[in-house]
């Protein structure tokens, strides 16, 4: 019976041991993957602050750019404004202290409302506004609009209701050709005749003068009247 106890004492501490054994090998496999995976993560987190560094860095970098790029098209469209006023104000000064030379041209354009044709004029500067000013013409003229204003040249414009007087009709009187200028209303007014005679016209010519042809402008009209010179 001692010797049957004996052994199986031997066996239970036997088992005990195998037991420790056992644990003692999990721990150490358990410690062996913590420490693994300690390391594993050290390693991820530290890549992953490079990279947040890394993209914090270009961000920076993307924003300072962007700031000193704004601040220089802003300095330069502050210094173009700042130009283009002093500009104006030397062209206003200059303007301003101009006046009109003894040479100066005027030229006067008037646009009739009726038809949309525009008359210009172009004449030598009238004695009264020689060494004028602007503000001075433009009393002297004051049912004109100043468009252009130097010592040299004076552009006046100004619109007006009805037709112009460059609406001619042509047509043939006592053997020659003869000219009148439409009004306002419609109506041809005799204006005299040429010293061109009809004697030589074509019979299509004749017929087309005997229902009066229409003719705009003076410099169309100077034209048609050397045609049938």
């Amino acid at each position: 019976m001692l010797v049957i106890r004996e052994k199986l004492k031997l066996r239970k501490h036997y088992k005990m041991k195998l037991k420790i054994v056992a644990m003692y090998k999990y721990s150490k496999i358990v410690n062996t993957t913590i420490k693994g995976l300690v390391v594993f993560m050290k390693k991820w987190i530290v890549i992953a602050l490079i990279i947040m560094i890394f993209m914090l860095s270009v961000i920076s970098g993307f924003i300072v750019k962007s700031y000193i790029n704004f601040s220089g098209k802003k300095d330069e469209g502050n210094q173009a404004v700042l130009a283009e006023n002093e500009s104006d104000e030397v062209v206003d000064t200059s303007s301003a202290n101009e006046t009109v030379s003894p040479n100066a041209k005027v030229i006067l354009t008037e646009t009739y409302q009726k038809c949309g044709h525009s008359i210009m004029i172009k004449q030598e500067a009238p004695r009264e506004i020689i060494n004028l000013s602007k503000e001075k013409v433009q009393e002297f003229y004051k049912d004109w609009n100043i468009d252009e204003f130097s010592s040299n040249e004076i552009k006046l414009s100004r619109k007006k209701s009805g037709i112009c007087n460059e609406h001619y009709i042509i047509r043939e009187s006592d053997g020659f050709i003869s000219i009148s200028c439409k009004n306002d209303i419609g109506e041809y007014i005799f204006k005299g005749l040429t010293d061109i005679s009809v004697q030589y016209l074509s019979e299509e010519d004749l017929n087309k003068l005997e229902q009066g042809i229409e003719v705009v402008g003076r410099d169309n009209l100077n034209k048609f009247l050397e045609d049938f010179e």
